[in-house]
């Protein structure tokens, strides 16, 4: 009586195969679903600083426009600096050239 037998070599490296298949398409669909969401947070986190930044940017803008006020100027020139208006015998007017 002869045994025969179930599975074959070209059945089992076949079925191997397969297997090994699968494990790569499910391993680089947890890997894509992975990088995935590792990418939502990373431009989340970049849309916050971007915010922040921009917030930064308009605080500079109120302090510049602050610091740059005529009466701000005028008051250190006066106070700090000792400057006074000139008085009209000090005034030198000057003669410009006609545009050309």
């Amino acid at each position: 009586m002869m045994v025969r037998r179930k599975w074959s070599l070209k059945g089992i490296a076949l079925g191997a195969a397969l297997i090994a298949a699968a494990v790569g398409i499910l391993t680089f669909y947890v890997w894509y679903q992975t990088e995935s969401v590792k990418l939502g947070i990373d431009v989340g986190k970049s849309d916050e600083r971007i915010r922040e930044l921009e917030e930064g940017i308009e605080m500079l803008k109120l302090r510049k426009a602050a610091l740059l006020d005529p009466g701000r100027v005028e008051r250190i020139a006066r106070e700090s600096l000792g400057l006074v208006d000139p008085k009209d015998d000090e005034i030198i007017y000057q003669k410009l050239d006609a545009p050309r």
